[in-house]
């Protein structure tokens, strides 16, 4: 079994917008396994007097997180990845394992996690991705993140956000909604964390292809009975406020400025996620299945025809059913 200290945990968290779900999130990875020791966490803010980030150093150290990298630079995409592949190189071994999550993302694996990445080891995969399954309020609005209850609860409607409001569009992609989830230490990732970098080693994904070649990815069918889960806990009471600070930050990416701005305007009109707009997983989504090995190769089975030959439709109303088109 691998030795639980090998596998770590690399993020950034925004103190001044995102502290509420810190606590909830160094739980939920404690919980997967994952050791203080190995949690290798950035903590960001442009005011290096900021309250917050005294109360984020506080939240980590109850946790026994001492070595938190404190950056204070405005926050960029590219700046902030650049963060975290320096963080990587430093501190983790190339033979180890690399969870990557925003403090906002909360995987959900097959198995618990060292059989699982043992599983991965021993097929030669270096690459585990997921897709998003946006979580939201019962009613859509944008509510606050609560400490005395849990993620799942505040936020129990499971459903898919990203591709209904972000299509169509001129520089984002359905592959937008992918993450990788688990890495071997050798690998680096893209900027936000869909895929591999090019300077890689030789990449096998677990789904046999990087997601993004899949011409399903944006149906919640397809994405709903995949067994590598994030669920993504963006909607809370802080989006409008990052959204708005993230699009008037120079260097914001082309794809970042467009995605952002239509989510914003969404957010406006309807204060919240109009849930009449968006796909809701009901009456929620299924169990993992436990014979989870057999359903990756089944799906990296499948996803091999349908990447080869683009015609996906009939096929997939067979495997998936009619909800597929």
């Amino acid at each position: 079994m691998l030795d639980t200290r090998r596998i770590h945990l690399i993020s950034c968290i925004g103190v001044d917008t995102e502290l509420a779900l810190l606590p909830h999130f160094v739980d939920h990875y404690r919980g997967l396994g994952i050791a203080p020791d190995a949690m290798q966490l950035i903590l960001n803010t442009p005011n290096p007097d900021s309250p917050n980030l005294d109360a984020a150093q506080a939240i980590l150290h109850q946790q026994g997180i001492t070595n938190a990298d404190v950056w204070i630079a405005p926050y960029t995409s590219d700046a902030m990845w650049a963060r975290r592949r320096e963080l990587q190189q430093a501190r983790v071994a190339a033979g180890d394992w690399v969870v990557n999550a925003d403090v906002d993302e909360f995987h959900e694996y097959p198995a618990n996690l060292e059989t699982f990445l043992d599983w991965c080891a021993s097929r030669g995969i270096n690459v585990a991705q997921g897709v998003f399954i946006d979580r939201l309020a019962p009613d859509g609005q944008l509510k606050p993140v609560a400490a005395e209850w849990a993620m799942n609860t505040q936020f129990p409607l499971a459903a898919e956000v990203q591709c209904a409001l972000g299509q169509p569009s001129l520089h984002q992609k359905p592959g937008g909604s992918v993450k990788v989830m688990a890495h071997r230490g050798d690998v680096f990732l893209n900027r936000g964390g869909h895929r591999p970098a090019s300077d890689n080693p030789p990449i096998r994904f677990a789904f046999g292809h990087d997601l993004d070649r899949f011409p399903m990815l944006d149906r919640p069918a397809f994405r709903w009975a995949l067994p590598l889960r994030v669920h993504h806990y963006k909607w809370t009471a802080g989006l409008r406020e990052t959204l708005e600070r993230r699009l008037s930050t120079p260097g914001v990416s082309p794809a970042g400025a467009e995605y952002g701005q239509k989510l914003l305007d969404h957010l406006r009109r309807h204060n919240g996620i109009r849930l009449a707009d968006v796909a809701v997983a009901e009456p929620g989504l299924a169990p993992i299945t436990h014979r989870w090995p057999s359903a990756i190769r089944r799906r990296a089975r499948q996803a091999s025809w349908l990447v080869a030959t683009r015609k996906p439709r009939k096929k997939l109303k067979r495997w998936f059913g009619s909800k597929a088109s």
